[in-house]
C-alpha cells in the first residue's frame, strides 16, 4: 500500500496506523474510566468523529494528535459519566428501594445516601473508580484484581486502600457541603 493511500479522508492529515493506534489508545481509556465496552465504544466513536472535524477544519496539527485527541476523550467521557447518572429516575429509586422498605422517610434517607455516594465517586479519580467498582460491585479479591489489572497484588491492596480513603473523605466532605447548603429551621422567628 502506498503512503498516499494510506491517508484517510480527512484531506490527507491522517495516516491509518495513526488512527487505528489513536483508536486502540482510546478504547482502553474510555474501557478504565466507564467500565463498559458498549460505553466505551461510543466515547471512541464520538471523540475520532470530533478529531475528523477538527483535522478537516485545520484547528490542530497532526503533529499534537495524540494529546489533542486525549484531551477530547477526556471530555467525551465526561459527558458519558455525566449522562448516566442523569438517567436513572427517581421512581426506578424508589421502587428498588421500596421493595424492602415500607416507611418513606426510609426510602427518602437511603436515596438521600445512595445519591450522596455516587456524587462522592463522581469526585474520586477514574482510577480510584475502577478498583472500587472491581471490587464491591464485581466482587473481585484484591488477587483477581490484580491479575486483570496486570499490577502486583501489594500495590493494588494499597491503591484500593487508598481510593476508599479518598472516598471517604469525599463523602464526609459532601455531607459537609449539605449541611452547609441546608437552610436552618429556628422556632419563633
Amino acid at each position: 500500500m502506498s503512503p498516499e493511500s494510506q491517508r484517510v479522508a480527512t484531506n490527507g492529515d491522517l495516516p491509518v496506523q495513526e488512527l487505528d493506534r489513536l483508536r486502540a489508545g482510546l478504547h482502553i481509556m474510555a474501557l478504565r474510566a466507564l467500565g463498559n465496552a458498549d460505553a466505551a465504544e461510543e466515547v471512541v466513536q464520538e471523540t475520532l468523529s470530533r478529531i475528523v472535524v477538527v483535522l478537516r477544519e485545520k484547528r490542530a496539527k497532526p503533529e499534537n494528535l495524540a494529546a489533542f485527541t486525549c484531551g477530547i476523550a477526556r471530555h467525551v467521557i465526561a459527558d458519558a459519566i455525566r449522562a448516566r447518572v442523569r438517567t436513572t429516575s427517581i421512581e426506578s429509586e424508589i421502587g428498588e428501594v421500596a421493595s424492602g422498605v415500607s416507611d418513606p422517610l426510609s426510602i427518602l434517607v437511603s436515596l438521600e445516601e445512595k445519591a450522596r455516594v455516587q456524587r462522592a465517586m463522581a469526585r474520586i479519580p477514574p482510577a480510584d473508580r475502577e478498583i472500587l467498582r472491581l471490587a464491591f460491585f464485581d466482587g473481585l479479591r484484591s488477587r483477581e484484581i490484580a491479575e486483570r489489572l496486570g499490577e502486583p497484588g501489594e500495590r493494588v491492596r494499597k491503591r484500593k486502600q487508598r481510593a476508599l480513603e479518598r472516598l471517604r473523605q469525599a463523602f464526609l466532605t459532601e455531607g459537609r457541603h449539605e449541611t452547609m447548603r441546608s437552610p436552618t429551621y429556628q422556632e419563633g422567628r
